[in-house]
């Protein structure tokens, strides 16, 4: 089994609040998943940090900050914005232009079997909210 498999790593940036800086957390997710080995996860892992970048700059406030780690057979997408409000699951029109992301995130993560939550600063206010990603075997490019 190659070392990588249980080799814990974590990297992460800091964003402003800019639109254009959603492309800044694909670049570092494409290049991080890219560096690990984990090819396989790219695609779906560069949507799901979108959509939560995306989110903590809509309705979120102060800097956001972007984190991945990869901790044995998991992979974790952290993204923390310092507003006091948690995602609300919202169930969009047809018409509607947006109020998909929480539901475009759990099919993707559904694929993997995967999950995401929201925990609370213990500093203040804040939040982060993260999505688990399990590590499989047959994934193209995982280990």
């Amino acid at each position: 089994m190659p070392s990588t498999v249980t080799q814990e790593r974590s990297v992460g940036c800091r964003l402003r609040r800019d639109p254009a800086q959603v492309s800044q957390a694909r670049r570092l997710v494409r290049e991080t998943l890219a560096e690990w080995g984990l090819d396989g996860y790219i695609d779906h892992t560069v949507l799901i940090s979108s959509e939560l970048v995306t989110n903590a700059l809509r309705h979120g406030a102060g800097m956001i900050s972007i984190r991945l780690y990869r901790a044995r057979r998991d992979l974790r997408i952290e993204v923390h914005d310092h507003g006091a409000g948690r995602p609300v699951r919202r169930h969009a029109g047809t018409a509607d232009e947006s109020g998909r992301g929480l539901a475009v995130i759990d099919g993707l993560i559904s694929m993997y079997d995967g999950q995401w939550g929201c925990t609370d600063d213990h500093t203040g206010s804040g939040k982060t909210v993260y999505v688990v990603l399990p590590l499989i075997t047959n994934a193209v490019g995982a280990w």
